[in-house]
């Protein structure tokens, strides 16, 4: 397992095997499914991660709020995502997968990997603070920190 890193054309590279590039991949269409196929506020914790009511002590202003703003960040988000996905859909070299990402590419995998980890996190009922109870599915949490993995190299590579 592989992160990113800065290649010497300065852009983000990551090499995927076969089977991450399949796991992202489908983690990456399920995320963008989720989002298009969102329903009412409050009715999935992951989508009120990732479309937040802008005001928690009033349904009314809230409502106003969402009603001139999730469309276009749900919007966004599917579109970062889409962006995602055609990336690790290009030929494979040497029976791997590499990404590089510079740009507008760039951003799109970091909020995408933001956004999968919000999903997740709301999945697995992680805490503010980090913390998930004992119960938590062991694969579930394994993907949930290899995504933070790939977040967090995604961003040192950029230095």
């Amino acid at each position: 397992m592989n992160g990113f890193a800065q290649s010497s054309a300065g852009t983000s590279t990551a090499s995927f095997s076969a089977e991450e590039a399949r796991i992202l991949s489908d983690l990456v269409g399920q995320l963008a499914d989720l989002i298009e196929r969102r329903g009412a506020p409050g009715a999935d914790p992951a989508l009120d991660r990732l479309l937040p009511a802008g005001y928690r002590d009033s349904e009314q202003d809230a409502a106003e709020f969402r009603r001139f703003t999730e469309s276009d960040l749900a919007d966004a988000k599917v579109r970062n995502a889409r962006a995602v996905l055609l990336d690790l859909s290009r030929p494979a070299r040497n029976r791997k997968q590499v990404v590089e990402l510079d740009g507008e590419g760039l951003g799109a995998w970091l909020r995408t990997l933001t956004d999968l980890r919000l999903t997740l996190g709301a999945r697995l009922a992680v805490e503010r603070d980090g913390t998930m109870p004992s119960d938590a599915d062991p694969m579930t949490v394994a993907i949930y920190e290899w995504l933070g993995f790939l977040q967090e190299t995604l961003v040192e590579s950029t230095s």
